[in-house]
């Protein structure tokens, strides 16, 4: 086992990068892939004093993000529209989607925006393979590339795996253009004080390359092994969140966790990972 990879947990095998040395591992994503790293943990992609500013935008409202919210009981919400909670007929959605991507872009540090510059730090990871939002229904039409995510107090996400989404009727058009795994990058922005980790467990649904044979799954936690993560504003992780188990704890007080989340697969054709939110 190299020596950038540690084991947590007796089964995460945990790859650290900082993102200025994202040129010095081509083979990333392909060992994400193979499980022989079940996660890879890119620190300093952002300064956190970078960040504080648009920290303030976000609170504000600023600019004015198209806004959607996770099931009450969530305690969460989102700016963006995430597909998992999408109009099943996307109705409206690339239409928010052009004023979204654009906005996203404009409220990180110049030269820095969030879509080119992380697409950049993990196309260096992927072997020069372009990272990408997909092409839409209609010419011209893109997808999300992300969206923001807001936990509040007792804000959380239940155990899931993301493979299950992509039966969804919201997922049918994207579903003939990539393949699974799904994998996911979580960017922290702001960290809650306590709690809002992200917890991943020893538990692997395994496709078998077909997103007919996923689909909601019923697991018992108790005895499962698990690894957690309070990621450090401006770094991020990115895991095989398709396959393996995993759930956000809810966070504890009033500072809000917030994220910028993307789900990634790559497309049919090999040539491009598609990015969404």
């Amino acid at each position: 086992m190299s020596a950038d990879v540690q084991v947590l947990g007796d089964f995460f095998r945990l790859l650290e990068i900082d993102a200025a040395d994202v040129g010095d591992h081509p083979d990333a994503f392909d060992r994400l892939r193979r499980s022989d790293v079940h996660g890879i943990l890119l620190h300093r992609v952002y300064r956190p004093d970078e960040l504080v500013a648009l920290g303030e935008r976000l609170v504000r409202h600023d600019p004015p993000f198209v806004q959607s919210s996770f099931p009450e009981e969530f305690h969460s919400w989102f700016y963006g529209i995430n597909l998992n909670l999408a109009h099943p007929d996307l109705v409206g959605y690339f239409e928010q989607a052009a004023v979204f991507n654009e906005q996203l872009d404009g409220i990180f540090p110049p030269r820095r925006g969030a879509t080119d510059y992380l697409a950049g730090l993990m196309q260096q990871l992927d072997g020069g393979r372009d990272f990408v939002a997909p092409p839409g229904i209609r010419p011209r039409q893109r997808y999300m590339f992300a969206t923001l995510r807001c936990h509040m107090e007792g804000g959380h996400i239940p155990a899931h795996v993301d493979n299950e989404f992509a039966l969804r009727r919201s997922y049918r058009h994207l579903r003939e253009l990539v393949e699974p795994p799904i994998l996911s990058i979580v960017l922290a922005l702001a960290e809650a004080r306590e709690g809002g980790a992200l917890k991943v467990f020893d538990f692997r649904q395994d496709t078998a390359g077909n997103f007919e044979t996923s689909g909601p799954i019923e697991v018992e936690l108790e005895g499962l092994d698990s690894v957690s993560f309070r990621i450090p504003s401006g770094s991020a992780i990115i895991i095989d969140s398709g396959r393996y188990l995993h759930e956000v704890t809810p966070v504890i007080g009033t500072q809000p966790r917030w994220t910028l989340c993307s789900f990634m697969a790559r497309s049919r054709d090999e040539d491009a990972m598609y990015c969404w939110g």
